[in-house]
């Protein structure tokens, strides 16, 4: 197979736009943006389509839609694949992605369709692969080296091995071993199934075999339950009729104990009627007025203060003496007048100095007699001065003698103020002492007391209210238990209805055996509720067992359908174990097929290891289960190639990929190569080496290479200039004219918000470059 074109008719960032392809060897160049992997895309999904499943899409599926969907417009996500098959037919494959159908027509004969051929088994995705003999997965993982997973590599090679093993598993299918594996597991599972499946035939019959034994069991089980039940309702019957025959000698000592409680009843109704007569006992007006003159006198008494104490010390009218003398005295010193009293040591000082002056002016010299004025100034000065404070102080002393009168005057009038308060309260008192004495008296002699001495008076009146209250409380209890015996009834009324008790007990009485009797003494417990709940348990067994009867299933059937479901399931077992066996068999051979795959692989590798990694590892290696591949160093040492460096497992698990293109496809058939990118890792020999290893396989194998190196395209453009079947293309830069481009812009900005785009594309105005088959 090889692809002759891939038309994006709306699929990223192209609308109508072909690439077109040589049958030998693919250079696609392009910049960044140029749209390589869009392109990339758009032949894996041309020829594979995407797969139609139920339930949610996968992470992968999602992020597929996210980055291929048309970036413009809403209208369609369409690609389109012209192939041409090993046997001559050129085919168009156009998939409508957005409703996951398509179809795939004859390019040259018209109203040719080849859909039924490479159609999924859900009958409506596409995929072309299946011409290869490849799943849609296989082709992925094999032929399709996405960019993606070149950056995987670099990071480490476990993810691609795993990717390689999945792969090589898929397509590994198509053999007759796996085939076989698949009719065992696929009939082992519908036919047989685990005990784990709830619908398949294995676990059906284990839960037939459970059911019929528990069955049996409950068949068994119930008999055995029935005949309990029978023996229960037997002993329930007989406890009801000793309970019964309980029942009617309690009735009889009942009737004997109601008849001797009417009797006696009678007995206590003539007795309180004698004691309080037909009439509602009353406490009479005079009684009523001594008990409350006695309370009165009483809380008079107690309410008295104790015997009160004469005031001491001065009398109010001593008191107002004392006050009025001295109120004359405050008289006496306002009226007179103070008299001056000079300092006299000062007077003598000054006198002093005068008589210095008289002696300064008789020397009658200059200086003595300025001497004599000083001394004659000074001293009449201070004889001034001496005549004055003494005026003052005797001022002075005037007042403090007239604020020390007022403070004793404000003294005696608060003395005179308390002294006639105490007086008043000593008459208040002994008023109301004798007042209380007097009512304490007379309520004695009201009720009989001969007592003289006023606390042994409270204490005869307290008793004499005690024993009034008893009398009264004991008519008023007797009359309120006469009323409760009669009930409201006459006393022939009573009298009837114990002569009726008294007969009542006396039949029931000789009806019952002593035996009957004595055994209803000493029976304890509520009777009548015993017997209520053993009859409803009665009632209710009978009806139980009536209907656990209707039930009742054949234990001789229940075991026939035991013995029947165990026979099934012991069918089954041995139809599992013979499918195990074969399984284990048919796997044998196919880890031997695996084996040989190995070998395969291993042979192929070898063709190119040695040119691609420049002689540096001449053999190697693959683990026929993982499809690990280690190679040889110079030294003999074994390496496992994913620790090597980026550049080199990078070139040694796309040889692996190469083989597995090789050796996986349908007979006849040849596996185009799409590769993003693949030598990037290289340096500049390795890189030479590479490309000539794609350019032989070339001359077999379709080869589309894209990338982005400009040394990739100038060994293009030395090596395949005179080849028919190679072509070197180059993808134009996206300018700011065109909507895809435009589109582009928008995710960008969108991603980096704040960033200008604008300088960028000014480079590329009025730039023009012509694609090589490019419409």
């Amino acid at each position: 197979m090889r692809f002759e074109s891939v038309t994006a008719h709306a699929f990223g960032p192209f609308r109508d736009q072909t690439l077109r392809l040589a049958s030998g060897m693919n250079i696609v160049h392009g910049a960044n943006e140029s749209g390589k992997s869009s392109w990339h895309a758009a032949l894996q999904a041309g020829l594979c389509g995407v797969k139609n499943k139920k339930g949610p899409p996968t992470k992968q599926e999602k992020e597929f839609r996210r980055q291929r969907e048309p970036w413009h417009g809403t209208d369609g996500w369409d690609v389109e694949a012209v192939v041409a098959l090993a046997d001559g037919r050129r085919v168009e494959l156009r998939h409508n992605l957005a409703a996951k159908s398509g179809h795939a027509r004859d390019a040259v004969v018209a109203g040719q369709d080849y859909s039924a051929e490479i159609r999924d088994r859900d009958g409506a995705a596409l995929n072309g692969a299946r011409w290869l003999g490849l799943s849609r997965a296989s082709f992925l993982n094999t032929a399709c080296v996405r960019q993606t997973e070149i950056l995987e590599v670099r990071e480490g090679a476990d993810d691609l091995q795993d990717a390689l093993a999945r792969a090589a598993d898929k397509a590994g299918q198509d053999t007759t071993a796996a085939t076989a594996l698949q009719l065992l597991a696929d009939y082992r599972k519908n036919e047989v199934g685990s005990e784990l499946a709830p619908t398949k035939p294995l676990r059906l019959t284990q839960t037939e075999v459970s059911d019929a034994k528990r069955q049996l069991d409950s068949a068994k089980s119930r008999l055995e339950d029935y005949l309990r039940r029978q023996r229960d309702v037997k002993t329930l019957e007989q406890k009801l009729g000793e309970h019964q025959r309980l029942q009617r000698g309690v009735q009889a000592h009942e009737a004997e104990d109601a008849a001797s409680e009417a009797e006696q009843r009678i007995r206590r109704v003539r007795e309180l009627q004698q004691s309080v007569g037909e009439v509602p006992p009353s406490v009479t007006a005079e009684d009523a007025d001594l008990a409350n003159r006695t309370a009165v006198a009483i809380s008079a008494w107690e309410s008295a203060p104790p015997q009160p104490r004469e005031p001491q010390g001065s009398t109010c009218k001593e008191l107002e003496g004392e006050r009025l003398a001295v109120q004359e005295e405050q008289a006496r010193l306002k009226a007179a007048k103070p008299r001056s009293r000079p300092r006299y040591l000062v007077l003598l000082s000054g006198l002093g100095l005068l008589a210095a002056a008289g002696t300064g002016l008789w020397m009658q010299t200059t200086v003595m007699m300025l001497v004599g004025v000083i001394c004659s100034i000074a001293g009449l000065g201070t004889i001034g001065w001496a005549f004055a404070t003494g005026k003052r102080k005797a001022a002075e002393d005037r007042l403090n003698q007239l604020a020390e009168l007022a403070k004793r005057l404000d003294s005696l009038e608060e003395r005179i103020e308390h002294r006639r308060r105490a007086d008043s309260d000593y008459r208040d008192a002994v008023k109301q002492r004798q007042n209380a004495r007097q009512e304490l008296h007379r309520a004695a002699n009201a009720t009989g007391i001969r007592e003289s001495d006023a606390d042994a008076q409270i204490l005869a009146l307290r008793k004499w209210q005690d024993e009034r209250l008893d009398r009264i409380a004991d008519k008023n209890r007797r009359w309120g238990e006469l009323q409760r015996e009669m009930a409201g009834q006459s006393l022939e009324q009573i009298e009837c209805e114990a002569v009726a008790k008294r007969k009542e007990a006396d039949t029931l009485l000789q009806d019952c055996g002593m035996a009957e009797l004595n055994d209803a003494l000493r029976f304890e417990g509520d009777l009548p509720a015993r017997l209520e709940e053993l009859q409803a348990k009665m009632n209710k067994a009978k009806g139980e067992l009536t209907e656990f009867a209707k039930g009742m299933v054949s234990i001789a059937d229940a075991e026939d359908d035991y013995k029947n479901a165990t026979r099934r399931l012991d069918h089954l077992k041995v139809l599992d174990q013979t499918l195990e066996k074969a399984t284990a068999f048919i796997e044998q051979a196919q880890t031997g097929v695996y084996r040989d795959m190995a070998g395969v692989l291993r042979s192929t590798l070898l063709e190119r290891l040695p040119q691609v990694t420049g002689g540096r590892y001449t053999d190697c290696r693959v683990d026929p289960k993982t499809l690990l591949v280690e190679v040889r160093e110079p030294q003999g040492d074994w390496r496992d190639a994913g620790l090597l460096s980026h550049g080199t497992a990078e070139q040694v698990y796309l040889l692996l990929r190469l083989a597995l293109c090789r050796h996986l496809v349908a007979e006849n058939e040849t596996c185009p190569l799409i590769l993003d990118d693949p030598v990037s890792a290289c340096d500049g020999h390795r890189q030479v080496l590479v490309l000539e290893t794609l350019l032989a396989i070339s001359e077999e194998t379709q080869v589309i290479l894209f990338t982005h190196d400009d040394d990739v395209r100038d060994w293009g453009h030395r090596r395949l200039s005179d080849a028919n079947n190679s072509q070197v293309q180059e993808l134009p830069t996206a300018s700011p004219k065109d909507p895809a481009t435009e589109h582009l812009g928008t995710r960008i900005a969108n991603r980096f918000r704040g960033a200008s785009l604008t300088e960028p594309f000014e480079e590329l105005r009025g730039a023009s470059v012509r694609p090589l088959g490019i419409s």
